[in-house]
C-alpha cells in the first residue's frame, strides 16, 4: 500500500511519496514534525494547518500508520450527481450500516482565488429524508486551515440540524482525520477553529450522542463524492 508522508515543520515542509524522501527533511532537524498518511489529501491538510498531531521524534523511523478507513458496499454503485439522484431506499440502506438515528456526510472545500472556504453535506435521517447542508465564509482566522475549516463547520451544521430535528444521536462520516481526531481530544487544538470546534462538540455531546466514521476520499464512496460535489459548489468551484 502507498503512504504519503506530510511534513508539517522540517528542512523543506511539503509531502512527500517515499519515507527515503521524507527523511531527508527530518531526521536531524530541530523540532520536525511529521506524519504518515494513507491519502495525498490528508497529508496536504497537515502540512497546511498548524498544530494538527502529535509531534514525531524524527530519531524514530517508525510509525503507526492510520486506521483502515470504511469502504462502503455504495462504492461500487453508481455515482449521484445531485441531491435529487438520491431515493429514499438509497437513504434507509446507508443507515443499516449504522447504529445511531441518523448520520451525516461531510466534507470541505476552499477556493484559492476568493479566499473562501465551504462546506457540503446531507443529513439522512431514519424517516427516509434528506436534509443538504452548505455554507462558507471568509474569516481570516479560520482560512489559512483552507479546506479544513470547510469540513470543521460542515460537521458542526450536521449535528446543528440534528438537534433541530429532535435527534439525539449521530453518526459523521468525513475523510478528513481531524473532525474525529479533534472531537475526541486526541489531536492538540492549537488554532481557534480547531478550540471552537472542539468546545461545540463537548457541549452538543451533553444531550447527543455524536460518533465518527472515516471514509477514503475520492473512491467512488458516492454519498462521499455527493458532498464534495456540494462542497465546491459552496465556494464557487466547477464540478
Amino acid at each position: 500500500m502507498k503512504f504519503y508522508y506530510g511534513v508539517q515543520k522540517g528542512r523543506h515542509p511539503g509531502v512527500y511519496e517515499s519515507w527515503d524522501a521524507c527523511k531527508k527533511e527530518v531526521i536531524g532537524a530541530t523540532g520536525a514534525i511529521y506524519k504518515k498518511f494513507a491519502t495525498r489529501e490528508e497529508a496536504e491538510a497537515f502540512v497546511q494547518s498548524e498544530g494538527y498531531g502529535h509531534a514525531v521524534s524524527a530519531a524514530s523511523s517508525h510509525r503507526t500508520a492510520p486506521a483502515a478507513p470504511r469502504v462502503p458496499d455504495q462504492a461500487t454503485a453508481p455515482l449521484f450527481h445531485a441531491v435529487t439522484d438520491v431515493t429514499k431506499e438509497d437513504i434507509l440502506a446507508e443507515l443499516t450500516d449504522v447504529t445511531t438515528e441518523a448520520l451525516a456526510y461531510v466534507d470541505g472545500s476552499f477556493n484559492l482565488t476568493s479566499g473562501i472556504y465551504g462546506y457540503g453535506g446531507v443529513l439522512l435521517s431514519r424517516d427516509g429524508s434528506l436534509t443538504p447542508l452548505t455554507g462558507h465564509g471568509r474569516d481570516d482566522t479560520l482560512r489559512t486551515m483552507r479546506n479544513v475549516a470547510g469540513e470543521i463547520h460542515g460537521a458542526m451544521a450536521a449535528i446543528e440540524a440534528a438537534a433541530a430535528a429532535g435527534i439525539r444521536s449521530i453518526t459523521i462520516f468525513y475523510d478528513y482525520m481531524g473532525i474525529e481526531m479533534w472531537a475526541n481530544g486526541q489531536w492538540k487544538t492549537n488554532k481557534e477553529g480547531t478550540r471552537a470546534y472542539k468546545a461545540f462538540i463537548d457541549d452538543q455531546r451533553v444531550s447527543m450522542d455524536i460518533q465518527f466514521q472515516k471514509v477514503a476520499a475520492h473512491t467512488g464512496v458516492r454519498f462521499n463524492e455527493l458532498v464534495d460535489q456540494l462542497a465546491k459548489q459552496a465556494v464557487g468551484l466547477r464540478v
